[in-house]
């Protein structure tokens, strides 16, 4: 965390205690903050041996692919979350959605620590994929040809379902 002042009071913050115990505090308000991570999904959208990647549009990681998947807001489970970004991102929905695993990673080179939510998932076999402006292409990808992922926590999760782990 590289906060320097508290965003209530606006006086210099310290940082107190050490490892995941460590957070910021502020010694006029009483203000405190840990620096937890984002909670994230991750949807493997797959038809058969063959998972649905998108190519990233927007930062960090533009022009790398990724899946489906995105921050989730106040008050949404992360299985809302992946109805909801796919929705957003392709324009359809997912079905069946299964969990896969956690994982810990940080969003490219921005330094904000992210835990993703993987779930497998699939999407009508009649599904009309509309890209939002989030993406510039999707392709579908044998798990034999996967290419280079924008996020570590994305490679965790593809590696895993590839491998039968997840």
């Amino acid at each position: 965390m590289d906060w320097r002042f508290c965003p209530r009071c606006g006086t210099s913050l310290a940082f107190v205690g050490s490892g995941a115990e460590r957070h910021a505090s502020c010694g006029d308000c009483g203000f405190w903050k840990y620096d937890n991570p984002l909670p994230t999904t991750i949807g493997l959208i797959c038809r058969g041996r063959s998972i649905l990647l998108l190519r990233r549009a927007q930062p960090p990681a533009i022009g790398a692919w990724d899946t489906v998947g995105g921050f989730l807001t106040a008050g949404e489970t992360a299985e809302q979350n992946l109805v909801r970004e796919a929705r957003e991102e392709i324009g359809c929905p997912v079905l069946d959605l299964r969990p896969v695993g956690s994982y810990a990673s940080v969003y490219g080179d921005t330094g904000m620590a992210t835990v993703g939510m993987a779930f497998t998932c699939r999407i009508p076999d009649d599904a009309v994929i509309t890209l939002s402006a989030e993406n510039t292409e999707h392709r579908w990808f044998a798990w034999d040809e996967i290419p280079d992922l924008a996020f570590t926590d994305v490679k965790a999760a593809v590696r895993d379902l590839v491998a039968g782990t997840g």
